[in-house]
């Protein structure tokens, strides 16, 4: 079983929420975790810019990222959107069983 621990960033709880639970109506999460109120910097158009984000953490199979991410790109706000994974490598082996079996 691959595993992937996932991170967005958005403009607003509401549309964080949206977008989580669209992934979860399609399978293609098992979880996430809305997080209002990142205090974000970045470099776009060659200046320091400053946003107050939504963070969105989630889990789902390595085989889904490429659909997550497709979706992502094509109903996210923002031109360039973030969303970036990493494999989970390890914890609790029921909680892993149940996020590969729920979507």
């Amino acid at each position: 079983m691959k595993l992937s621990l996932g991170y967005m960033t958005f403009p607003t709880k509401a549309e964080a929420k949206n977008m989580v639970l669209g992934l979860l109506e399609e399978g293609l999460i098992a979880s996430a975790n809305i997080l209002p109120g990142a205090e974000s910097y970045f470099a776009w158009d060659d200046e320091i810019q400053k946003a107050s984000e939504v963070v969105v953490f989630f889990k789902t199979r390595t085989k889904n990222e490429d659909k997550i991410t497709k979706i992502i790109r094509k109903y996210h706000s923002y031109e360039v959107p973030c969303v970036v994974f990493t494999p989970i490598v390890h914890g609790n082996p029921d909680f892993l069983k149940w996020v590969d079996k729920s979507c």
